[in-house]
């Protein structure tokens, strides 16, 4: 096997929608052979609409999340890649556009492995949701080891912390480098710690990454841009796909209102955070001076909880 995708899949419900389908039909032309691992009971009939876009189908129980399904297919099939490996997921949607192109981008940038996004959160490393490692990496210990974790006994925080965080980590430890499409810049802001897939979405699909998360227009967890809006944006870039999307929503949507106190004052600070990284990627110091001063005092009430948080997550990488 050449270069080969491990694609990790979960449906609460048991499904297998058709925008995972689209997904896998753009890896597809790309010539990847796709290993697909899903932690649902899938029915016959789902399998065999898989078996016509993936060389293998892997049926196993839910436990260590998306690392724990990447773990059982590099245990079947890591020592037959010959060529890169595709880590990728079924928690965005996309691509959106020509996958092919965004993917010359990427990898034009010299480096060992890649991410679609990097994030600040914790430590610098790539989203897990989308990470291409060159063959010599794929080959390295450093690598082979990290599948020795045990992520089945994980809980989601440590895989977050071991896992995405800890196989950046790992890497560049053993002397590779990363790269991303997608780098946010490493201002002083990076002490306050967001997601740059839900808090610069659009910023990213500018950017040309093909993909949006899932469940920004599902859960809205930042509570800061309306899902609609996002859903419009999207199909301005890629109406065939908005079908799939707003079926799959139709049927997953977690439509929590945000009118909790907690809620309003989260999606304050996050339009806080927004408005002074624009401020600073534009070089606006004053104004941006001014806003960290508003994110400061915004921050007061809870900054003993946050430094307690980000202890323990260190601690845990």
């Amino acid at each position: 096997m050449r270069d080969v995708c491990l694609f990790a899949h979960f449906d609460a419900d048991d499904r297998l929608d058709d925008y995972v389908l689209w997904y896998l039909e753009r890896l597809r032309e790309l010539d990847f052979s796709i290993v697909f691992i899903s932690a649902s009971r899938l029915a016959g009939a789902d399998v065999a609409r898989l078996r016509s876009s993936c060389d293998d189908v892997i049926l196993r129980e839910n436990a260590g999340l998306d690392f724990g399904s990447w773990r059982a297919g590099f245990a079947k099939h890591g020592a037959r890649v010959d060529g890169r490996l595709l880590l990728a997921n079924d928690s965005v949607y996309g691509p959106m556009g020509d996958l092919k192109s965004a993917l010359v981008r990427l990898t034009s940038k010299k480096a060992d492995f890649y991410g679609m996004v990097e994030s600040l959160q914790i430590a610098s490393h790539l989203q897990s949701w989308f990470l291409l490692f060159e063959p010599w990496v794929v080959r390295h210990e450093a690598f082979k080891r990290f599948w020795e974790e045990p992520f089945e006994t994980m809980s989601k925080k440590r895989i977050v912390a071991r896992g995405e965080v800890g196989l950046s980590r790992r890497l560049v430890e053993a002397g590779f480098r990363y790269e991303a499409l997608y780098r946010p810049r490493q201002f002083y802001l990076a002490g306050h710690a967001f997601n740059p897939a839900h808090l610069l979405w659009r910023e990213l699909l500018c950017a040309g990454v093909p993909f949006v998360k899932i469940e920004l227009l599902r859960s809205n967890p930042i509570s800061l841009d309306d899902p609609s809006a996002i859903l419009k944006f999207v199909g301005s870039i890629d109406p065939s796909l908005c079908p799939l999307m707003e079926t799959h929503l139709a049927r997953t949507v977690n439509d929590r209102e945000a009118r909790s106190i907690y809620r309003r004052y989260r999606r304050l600070v996050y339009r806080v955070i927004r408005t002074n990284y624009s401020l600073m990627s534009e070089r606006r110091w004053a104004e941006a001076m001014w806003n960290t001063v508003k994110l400061e005092m915004l921050m007061l009430p809870v900054w003993p909880w946050r430094l307690f948080k980000r202890l323990c997550l260190r601690q845990d990488v």
